[in-house]
Protein backbone atom coordinates (compact mmCIF):
# COMPACT_ATOMS: atom_id res chain seq x y z
CA UNK A 1 0.00 0.00 0.00
CA UNK A 2 1.47 3.20 -0.87
CA UNK A 3 -1.27 5.26 1.16
CA UNK A 4 -4.87 5.91 2.40
CA UNK A 5 -6.92 8.57 3.04
CA UNK A 6 -10.22 9.78 4.44
CA UNK A 7 -12.57 12.04 2.12
CA UNK A 8 -13.62 13.56 5.82
CA UNK A 9 -16.66 14.73 2.99
CA UNK A 10 -19.35 13.07 5.50
CA UNK A 11 -18.52 11.78 9.35
CA UNK A 12 -21.04 9.40 9.22
CA UNK A 13 -20.35 8.04 5.83
CA UNK A 14 -16.50 8.54 5.08
CA UNK A 15 -15.00 7.61 1.76
CA UNK A 16 -11.20 5.54 2.19
CA UNK A 17 -8.75 6.04 -0.40
CA UNK A 18 -5.92 4.93 -2.09
CA UNK A 19 -3.57 3.34 -4.22
CA UNK A 20 -2.12 0.02 -4.46
CA UNK A 21 1.23 0.22 -5.54
CA UNK A 22 0.64 -1.79 -9.05
CA UNK A 23 -1.06 1.76 -10.01
CA UNK A 24 -5.17 0.26 -8.88
CA UNK A 25 -7.08 3.14 -7.12
CA UNK A 26 -8.98 1.78 -3.99
CA UNK A 27 -11.95 3.38 -2.98
CA UNK A 28 -13.82 2.00 0.08
CA UNK A 29 -17.42 3.56 1.18
CA UNK A 30 -17.57 3.14 5.08
CA UNK A 31 -21.52 3.36 5.13
CA UNK A 32 -23.83 4.58 2.61
CA UNK A 33 -23.02 5.96 -0.81
CA UNK A 34 -25.12 9.00 -1.36
CA UNK A 35 -25.21 13.31 -2.76
CA UNK A 36 -22.96 13.80 0.40
CA UNK A 37 -20.15 12.09 -0.33
CA UNK A 38 -20.21 11.60 -4.54
CA UNK A 39 -18.54 15.09 -5.10
CA UNK A 40 -15.51 14.12 -3.16
CA UNK A 41 -15.67 10.56 -4.94
CA UNK A 42 -15.47 12.56 -8.13
CA UNK A 43 -12.75 15.22 -7.48
CA UNK A 44 -10.33 12.56 -6.33
CA UNK A 45 -11.22 9.99 -9.55
CA UNK A 46 -10.39 12.87 -11.67
CA UNK A 47 -7.34 13.90 -9.95
CA UNK A 48 -6.30 10.46 -9.95
CA UNK A 49 -7.58 10.25 -13.86
CA UNK A 50 -5.45 13.32 -14.62
CA UNK A 51 -2.37 11.67 -12.87
CA UNK A 52 -2.63 8.79 -14.91
CA UNK A 53 -4.16 5.97 -13.09
CA UNK A 54 -6.10 3.43 -15.05
CA UNK A 55 -7.98 1.09 -12.92
CA UNK A 56 -9.99 2.07 -10.06
CA UNK A 57 -11.85 -0.49 -7.75
CA UNK A 58 -14.68 0.75 -5.72
CA UNK A 59 -15.38 -1.72 -2.67
CA UNK A 60 -19.05 -1.65 -0.67
CA UNK A 61 -18.26 -4.09 1.87
CA UNK A 62 -19.76 -1.25 4.31
CA UNK A 63 -21.81 0.41 1.96
CA UNK A 64 -25.42 -0.77 3.02
CA UNK A 65 -26.94 1.29 -0.03
CA UNK A 66 -26.58 3.77 -2.34
CA UNK A 67 -28.41 6.46 -3.66
CA UNK A 68 -28.90 7.90 -7.77
CA UNK A 69 -26.66 10.56 -7.83
CA UNK A 70 -23.66 7.91 -5.96
CA UNK A 71 -24.56 5.65 -9.02
CA UNK A 72 -24.56 7.93 -11.29
CA UNK A 73 -21.49 9.15 -10.00
CA UNK A 74 -19.38 5.78 -10.63
CA UNK A 75 -21.04 6.08 -14.18
CA UNK A 76 -19.20 9.49 -14.83
CA UNK A 77 -15.93 8.27 -13.50
CA UNK A 78 -15.77 5.04 -15.75
CA UNK A 79 -16.99 7.70 -18.36
CA UNK A 80 -14.08 9.52 -17.80
CA UNK A 81 -11.59 6.33 -17.72
CA UNK A 82 -12.23 5.96 -21.68
CA UNK A 83 -13.03 3.17 -23.76
CA UNK A 84 -13.44 -0.23 -21.55
CA UNK A 85 -10.14 -2.46 -23.38
CA UNK A 86 -7.69 0.70 -22.38
CA UNK A 87 -9.44 1.52 -18.23
CA UNK A 88 -11.21 -0.40 -15.92
CA UNK A 89 -13.67 0.38 -13.35
CA UNK A 90 -14.55 -2.80 -10.82
CA UNK A 91 -17.20 -2.93 -8.04
CA UNK A 92 -16.28 -5.34 -5.31
CA UNK A 93 -18.22 -6.65 -1.79
CA UNK A 94 -21.73 -5.56 -3.18
CA UNK A 95 -24.13 -6.67 -0.97
CA UNK A 96 -27.45 -7.81 -2.32
CA UNK A 97 -29.04 -4.75 -2.28
CA UNK A 98 -26.49 -2.78 -4.07
CA UNK A 99 -26.17 -5.23 -6.62
CA UNK A 100 -29.62 -5.54 -7.29
CA UNK A 101 -29.41 -1.40 -7.78
CA UNK A 102 -26.59 -1.51 -10.05
CA UNK A 103 -28.36 -4.48 -12.33
CA UNK A 104 -31.46 -2.60 -12.03
CA UNK A 105 -30.07 0.68 -13.94
CA UNK A 106 -28.29 -1.50 -16.22
CA UNK A 107 -24.92 0.01 -14.62
CA UNK A 108 -23.44 -3.75 -14.65
CA UNK A 109 -23.31 -4.14 -18.49
CA UNK A 110 -20.82 -0.44 -18.13
CA UNK A 111 -18.86 -2.16 -14.78
CA UNK A 112 -16.77 -4.55 -13.83
CA UNK A 113 -19.43 -5.83 -10.87
CA UNK A 114 -17.66 -9.08 -8.78
CA UNK A 115 -20.64 -10.57 -7.36
CA UNK A 116 -18.51 -14.05 -6.91
CA UNK A 117 -16.33 -12.07 -5.07
CA UNK A 118 -13.52 -13.96 -7.08
CA UNK A 119 -11.65 -10.22 -7.74
CA UNK A 120 -8.37 -9.24 -5.77
CA UNK A 121 -8.41 -12.41 -3.20
CA UNK A 122 -4.82 -11.30 -2.71
CA UNK A 123 -5.85 -7.82 -1.40
CA UNK A 124 -9.51 -7.63 -0.11
CA UNK A 125 -9.46 -9.55 3.15
CA UNK A 126 -6.25 -6.96 4.10
CA UNK A 127 -6.94 -3.99 3.45
CA UNK A 128 -9.17 -3.13 6.32
CA UNK A 129 -5.90 -2.91 8.35
CA UNK A 130 -4.50 -0.53 6.08
CA UNK A 131 -7.13 1.82 5.64
CA UNK A 132 -7.67 2.00 9.38
CA UNK A 133 -4.36 3.95 9.90
CA UNK A 134 -4.86 6.27 6.40
CA UNK A 135 -4.00 10.30 6.37
CA UNK A 136 -7.07 12.15 6.14
CA UNK A 137 -8.31 14.61 3.24
CA UNK A 138 -10.57 17.15 4.24
CA UNK A 139 -12.83 17.99 0.92
CA UNK A 140 -14.61 21.73 1.17
CA UNK A 141 -18.29 21.78 1.02
CA UNK A 142 -20.05 22.66 -1.52
CA UNK A 143 -22.79 25.39 -2.91
CA UNK A 144 -25.91 24.59 -3.30
CA UNK A 145 -25.61 25.58 -7.05
CA UNK A 146 -22.65 23.15 -6.90
CA UNK A 147 -24.82 20.16 -5.41
CA UNK A 148 -27.25 20.79 -7.93
CA UNK A 149 -24.84 20.50 -10.87
CA UNK A 150 -23.36 17.47 -9.32
CA UNK A 151 -26.38 15.38 -8.89
CA UNK A 152 -27.69 16.52 -12.18
CA UNK A 153 -24.19 15.07 -14.17
CA UNK A 154 -25.30 11.72 -12.16
CA UNK A 155 -28.82 11.87 -13.19
CA UNK A 156 -28.12 12.15 -16.77
CA UNK A 157 -24.83 9.62 -16.73
CA UNK A 158 -27.84 6.95 -15.51
CA UNK A 159 -29.69 8.12 -18.10
CA UNK A 160 -27.30 8.06 -21.09
CA UNK A 161 -26.27 4.42 -19.53
CA UNK A 162 -29.65 3.15 -20.35
CA UNK A 163 -32.45 4.33 -22.21
CA UNK A 164 -34.64 2.26 -19.60
CA UNK A 165 -33.56 4.93 -17.03
CA UNK A 166 -34.68 7.67 -19.30
CA UNK A 167 -38.41 7.53 -17.78
CA UNK A 168 -37.03 6.88 -14.61
CA UNK A 169 -34.98 9.84 -14.12
CA UNK A 170 -36.63 12.29 -16.57
CA UNK A 171 -38.56 14.22 -14.08
CA UNK A 172 -35.52 14.55 -11.66
CA UNK A 173 -33.15 16.01 -13.97
CA UNK A 174 -36.03 18.24 -15.02
CA UNK A 175 -36.26 19.57 -11.57
CA UNK A 176 -32.50 19.71 -11.56
CA UNK A 177 -32.20 21.57 -14.05
CA UNK A 178 -35.19 24.14 -13.16
CA UNK A 179 -33.41 24.66 -10.17
CA UNK A 180 -30.11 25.48 -11.33
CA UNK A 181 -31.65 28.14 -13.83
CA UNK A 182 -33.14 29.82 -10.86
CA UNK A 183 -29.43 29.32 -8.69
CA UNK A 184 -27.87 30.89 -11.82
CA UNK A 185 -30.25 33.85 -11.93
CA UNK A 186 -30.07 34.81 -8.30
Amino acid sequence: MNWFSNLHVNPVAPIYVGQLQNGVVWIRVEGKGSFQNSHGVKEFADLMINRGSKEFVIDLENCPVMDSTFMGTLVGIKKSLGPENQRNLEIINANSRNTQLLVSLGIDLLLKLDTEGNSWPEIRNKISNHIQNGQYLDIAGMSKEENIQQSLEAHQNLSNADKDNIPRFKDVIHFLEQELGQQSAS
